[in-house]
């Protein structure tokens, strides 16, 4: 979060300054900003559990159409020379901004550009826990009763190409992007006691980088409504899927008893196909 707060933090001022500056001839050309409201569906392949935890089957989906909602703010900047920036930035009702989504294009051909960027957009992984409470015969799978959750990131840099296609107030952008992203590395525990005795153990679980090359196709429709002296009011949809196989690898140690002589596991498990489809709609603003 932090990281994400300085980029933020660089970002607002940059464009609340940008705003000061008059967009004819100069440096800036053009400017927009956008809000708009989002969902996100998910979807994944749930493979059968082995051995040991694999913690890809326990990511948040549902059969539901949305399983998040989301509120964005964006903004898209046109420099001189064939140069464009785009911004968006999305949060859950926390409004911790939690999703990224920040590219540089480069005009070369009026219909045809190249981007470079960084992506990255959280989910939530719940109740991985239920994995020891369903095999561990002859143990009280976790002791703590609480509802287990925590949040990961998938995080990367992309590249890929940019269409844009504009008449009169209809404006279409495609963007093919395709990069490689990692989950967020995190630490679990889960503590047992056995059933009808008092022998206790600890797993501890430490998740290691998990490299993978992703596929992320853009679209964004706007159609100016109104023009406000030099500014214009429209509304925008915007749609994405991003897709991914990747696997998630640990460390697993385990102590029983006492902290002494613990036993450990590198862990690797199968890679798992998973798509995530977004559609979000909004108002923007050009100036």
């Amino acid at each position: 979060m932090r990281r994400y707060a300085k980029i933020m933090m660089f970002l607002l001022p940059a464009v609340a300054v940008s705003s000061l500056l008059p967009a004819q001839g100069r440096f800036i050309e053009k400017k927009e900003a956008s809000l708009w409201f989002g969902v996100r569906d998910i979807t994944r392949d749930s493979l059968a559990n082995g051995a040991n935890i694999d913690f890809l089957n326990y990511l948040h989906s549902s059969d539901e159409m949305a399983e998040y909602q989301y509120l964005g703010l964006s903004a898209h900047l046109w420099f001189r020379g064939n140069w464009e920036a785009d911004f968006k930035v999305a949060m859950y009702d926390d409004f911790a901004p939690t999703s990224l989504n920040l590219k540089a294009i480069w005009m070369p051909y009026k219909y045809l550009g190249l981007t470079a960027g960084f992506y990255s957009y959280p989910q939530l992984m719940n109740e991985f826990n239920m994995f020891h409470r369903l095999s561990d015969e002859g143990w009280y799978g976790d002791t703590d009763s609480n509802f287990r959750q925590r949040r990961v990131h998938e995080t990367g840099i992309m590249a890929g190409v940019a269409v844009p296609v504009s008449y009169r107030f209809i404006h279409l952008n495609l963007c093919l992007n395709g990069g490689i992203s990692t989950l967020s590395k995190f630490r679990e525990k889960v503590t047992q006691k056995m059933i009808n005795g008092n022998m206790r153990r600890e797993i501890r679980y430490s998740t290691k980088n998990s490299p993978a090359l992703f596929f992320f196709p853009e679209a964004e429709l706007g159609l100016d409504c109104f023009r406000i002296g030099s500014s214009t009011l429209g509304v925008r949809g915007h749609a994405s899927w991003f897709t991914v196989k990747r696997s998630v690898d640990y460390k697993m140690t385990i102590w029983e008893w006492t902290y002494d002589n613990p036993m450990q596991e590198d862990v690797a498990n199968p890679a798992h196909s998973f798509s995530k489809f977004e559609f979000d709609a909004g108002l923007y603003l050009t100036w």
